[in-house]
């Protein structure tokens, strides 16, 4: 006969048995004391054996309420029920919090429903999950089976500053550093206060203006290297990451740029696209359209334009009168730092607050494209300018900026850098169902004619 003793202790294993079955299987996000580390993977959880790299830097998002833990990733495509186990550690807490993420792609679609990319393996990811204590977290532990990677992290908080800061999509094999001179003056003339540039690759020229105004503390420079390979045990079975990742993943680092914003604006724009109003600055007319209503951000249509003489002879003088095409093209915007979600190239992907929306402004998207003429569009004219004011002003500053940094004799950019670029992007275009991988693709044509200013940062993806 059982007694008392044994069928009590029967009762509370079963118990026990119960709660832990009801955490594994919540589809919320599961929270769980976790005083030692297991080795066990659970159903659905990434594991070893998953071809991931994580951005470097975790981030507390306290933008929302309640705040959301948020991972980056380039990977091949999950299940909507797979996640990853993550310990949190705080602050005065001897032991983690245990959390189970979930993660979708940054465009919402894996496989990429967008032609060029459809091919790739590498999507990049984010991973998101609300958390119920925010303050005081240190770092956080990602658990795959015998894999482990450790990320610190930074929080996003609300308090902004006055400003405009542009993000700038992964910088590679760029020589056209007149470009660059125009492009960071114009942006400062309509309000611009910060440029946070992720840099992979440049001619010595190029990399020598970046370094001029990352020595006045007018941009910051993130590393954006080469990715790495998979490690060891499973870097056989799939791509290459270099090999099958669109363009540098630059949805990965626009996406991880709007993050690091602390201005009330944001924008990601190429060295060629300058944002402009009809009148007045462009910070002016953000705040004023902006400011205090359901407005989350203003697009902007394109307008493709040409500047004679060519500012590639290093003169400038022709920035007065920019010449514009009866050409339309993608659009661009300018966002409200504090609301922003996810960005997609051409338009707001979401926003933190439903309420918003995204209002057509009245301006330019200003594209510069060096081939314009190629286009055979006729010209026409319009009223839109880079800068506000004086613009002789701004012309003379930029011819002053340039003695600056190379004397009175500054180089030439050389077309061919272009050419070869463009002509390897075309090759893989035409062998069809190929990724348009321009990083691992393309780095040996780029070699052979030139020695590039690489990024070779290591630890950017763990």
């Amino acid at each position: 006969m059982i007694n008392f003793r044994t069928t009590f202790l029967l009762l509370a294993l079963v118990s026990v048995f119960f709660m832990f079955t009801y955490i594994l299987s919540s589809e919320k996000a599961r929270y769980y004391l976790s005083p030692e580390i297991s080795e066990n993977v659970l159903l659905d959880q990434l594991n070893a054996s998953f071809p991931i790299k994580f951005y470097h830097n975790a981030y507390l998002d306290l933008r929302t309420s309640p705040p959301r833990l948020r991972l980056f990733s380039l990977n091949g495509c999950i299940k909507p029920n797979n996640f990853l186990a993550v310990d949190l550690f705080y602050e005065g807490f001897s032991n983690p919090i245990r959390l189970n993420v979930s993660g979708n792609s940054l465009d919402g679609n894996c496989p990429s429903k967008y032609g060029p990319e459809k091919p790739c393996f590498y999507l990049p990811h984010t991973f998101t999950e609300n958390v119920t204590m925010a303050g005081g977290m240190k770092k956080v532990e990602i658990h795959m089976g015998h894999r482990k990677v450790i990320l610190p992290v930074k929080e996003i908080n609300k308090p902004y500053e006055t400003g405009i800061t542009v993000c700038l999509q992964p910088v590679y094999y760029y020589s056209q550093w007149q470009n660059a001179v125009l492009y960071i003056e114009a942006w400062r003339a309509q309000g611009a206060t910060r440029f946070i540039l992720f840099y992979h690759s440049a001619t010595k020229e190029a990399r020598k203006v970046l370094e001029y105004y990352l020595k006045l503390g007018i941009i910051e420079l993130r590393s954006w290297p080469s990715f790495p390979s998979l490690p060891a045990e499973i870097a056989d079975k799939y791509p290459k990451m270099d090999d099958s990742s669109f363009i540098f993943s630059y949805f990965l680092a626009m996406n991880i740029c709007i993050l690091d914003i602390k201005t009330q604006f944001g924008t990601v724009a190429d060295f060629d696209e300058v944002l402009v109003p009809t009148k007045g600055t462009l910070i002016e007319y953000a705040t004023k359209q902006m400011k205090g209503t359901n407005v989350g951000a203003l697009s902007f249509a394109n307008n493709y334009v040409a500047i004679e003489p060519n500012i590639y002879t290093s003169n400038y003088s022709g920035v007065a009168s920019p010449i514009f095409f009866d050409k339309g093209g993608p659009r661009k915007y300018i966002f409200d730092a504090s609301v922003i979600n996810i960005c997609a190239v051409h338009w707001v992907g979401s926003f933190i607050d439903k309420t918003k929306k995204t209002k057509n402004g009245d301006g330019a998207l200003m594209h510069l494209r060096y081939n314009v003429r190629d286009y055979k569009a006729k010209t026409v004219v319009k009223p839109y300018r880079f800068f506000p004011g004086n613009v002789s002003y701004h012309i003379e500053n930029m011819h002053k900026t340039t003695r600056e940094i190379f004397g009175n004799n500054p180089p030439t950019v050389s077309f061919e850098l272009i050419y070869v670029l463009n002509k390897c992007v075309e090759r893989i275009t035409k062998k069809g169902n190929t990724c348009r991988s321009t990083g691992g693709m393309c780095k040996a044509d780029m070699d052979e004619i030139y020695d590039w200013v690489y990024d070779k940062t290591e630890g950017i993806f763990l």
